[in-house]
């Protein structure tokens, strides 16, 4: 059964598709999923093709014009073709983990074929060990980062006999039909009428609740306004210089490693500080950097800090799609010091609250939606200033916490990669098991020594991990 449905991009979306005017803020999710043997091809194909039917976007492709006011549409693609997003390899070369970084790194580095669906899979068999792996790249446009593991469920069972997988429920197949120019000039003309109507009640009711608390309290309501101006300013305020004085390059290029830990460790190095997983976390990338300044003769009075994106999660349990955006981004200086890991932690955890709990991240959602209202070469433009001045992205995503299959085959890690979007480097850390999998992608123009930054990483790593052990 199938139904016909307006499928406007969501503002968040939308701004993640238009940025990309400019190819350095290309956002694009690669994930690597290791498994310990050859996944049956038949019921992997029939899984991936129930994921492409139960999450709408993977089945359609994008239709908008740069010069539009409006966000682009997800319009179902008549040509849908299975086989082009699913693909299948022998390994080659080493038959190694190197070789999967290597598929992962290519498909990460090439744009979409923009007429189809903005997703592709390669299956990689033959790998050493007679084991197999799975890459997937997913535009940030269909998902975010939890959104995505939601979205790749579909491909996971509990047990290494599919029989076994409970089945599923049917789901309603939605088209959003094709629109010839008048209905899209319509449909477009509508859209923004109701953006107005809704951004003019929402700055009413904003104002009500302002009077009334200016009458109530007035002392209160002047506090918390000036707090709110300084937060918008500091979300709002252009950076397009990096701190860093070492990682200023910036360019298409890709270089992906991965770095394992126990889960454990890390919670622990943070909980017995009175701290969480991601402060230990932050703590690891903070270590990193101050390292690799220091490789480079660069002192901590010199840089003390380097500019960093962290997204902060806006999904709520039980009532997001798992399809979309739901995150803003968290920018804050990042400190370099002190050298201790222990007070680097209890540094960073007030630090990094504040910048969870900014008063502006609740405007995020209108700022975006005045950004899809512009020119998607205006809508760069002003991307372009306040992310290509972000040294490093970091952004932490939990997965299952008990073994996975995939067509027969046990999964032996999950690591993400995510895009880099003007940063010199993204470290994603995603549990899995009972462990910490953190995939690095470097920009090869920022970090030309990247064996010197993962090295730097890693030594950082396991200091953090020390003190939880």
């Amino acid at each position: 059964m199938t139904r016909k449905v307006d499928s406007r991009m969501g503002v968040f979306d939308a701004v993640m598709w238009g940025v990309e005017t400019d190819p350095l803020l290309r956002s694009v999710i690669t994930i690597v999923v290791m498994l310990d043997g050859n996944p049956d091809r038949k019921v992997l194909t029939d899984r991936v093709e129930d994921m492409s039917i139960r999450v709408p976007a993977l089945r359609r492709r994008v239709v908008g014009n740069p010069v539009s006011l409006v966000p682009p549409r997800w319009e179902s693609s008549d040509d849908f073709d299975l086989h082009y997003h699913l693909r299948w390899r022998r390994a080659a070369n080493t038959r190694d983990e190197a070789h999967v970084l290597d598929v992962a790194e290519h498909m990460a580095e090439m744009d979409f074929d923009r007429a189809r669906p903005l997703w592709e899979a390669v299956v990689i068999e033959g790998l050493e060990g007679d084991k197999a792996a799975v890459v997937m790249k997913i535009h940030h446009a269909i998902t975010d980062g939890v959104g995505g593991m939601a979205i790749a469920a579909s491909l996971f069972d509990l047990t290494g006999d599919p029989n076994e997988r409970p089945a599923a429920e049917d789901v309603m197949v939605e088209e959003t039909g094709h629109e010839g120019k008048r209905d899209r000039l319509m449909d477009g003309a509508e859209y923004s009428a109701k953006t107005a109507v809704s951004q003019v009640k929402g700055l009413a009711d904003n104002a009500k609740t302002m009077m009334t608390g200016a009458v109530t309290n007035p002392v209160g309501t002047v506090k918390n306004s000036v707090d709110f101006t300084s937060s918008a300013a500091r979300i709002l305020a252009p950076a397009s210089t990096p701190l860093s004085p070492v990682m200023r390059g910036r360019s298409l290029g890709v270089h992906f490693a991965v770095l394992e830990a126990p889960l454990d460790a890390l919670k622990n190095a943070g909980k017995q500080y009175d701290a969480t997983l991601n402060d230990a976390f932050m703590a690891v990338v903070s270590g990193a950097l101050a390292r690799y300044h220091a490789a480079h003769g660069v002192s901590l009075a010199e840089a003390p800090a380097v500019r960093v994106n962290m997204p902060v999660n806006l999904r709520t349990p039980g009532n997001t799609p798992v399809a979309g955006n739901r995150w803003v981004p968290a920018r804050f200086p990042l400190p370099l010091g002190p050298d201790n890991p222990v007070e680097r932690i209890r540094e960073l955890h007030p630090i990094l609250q504040s910048a969870r709990t900014e008063p502006a991240l609740e405007i995020s959602e209108p700022i975006f939606r005045l950004l899809t209202s512009l020119p998607r070469p205006a809508t760069t433009a002003l991307a372009a200033g306040m992310m290509k001045g972000t040294d490093v992205a970091a952004t932490n995503v939990p997965g299952p916490p008990i073994p996975m299959f995939v067509a027969g085959a046990e999964v032996s890690q999950i690591v993400p990669f995510a895009p880099k979007g003007g940063a010199a480097l993204n470290l994603a850390l995603m549990s899995y098991n009972g462990k910490a999998e953190i995939g690095i992608n470097i920009d090869t123009a920022a970090v030309y020594d990247h064996d010197v930054m993962v090295r730097c990483i890693a030594e950082s790593l396991e200091e953090i991990v020390a003190l939880g052990s």
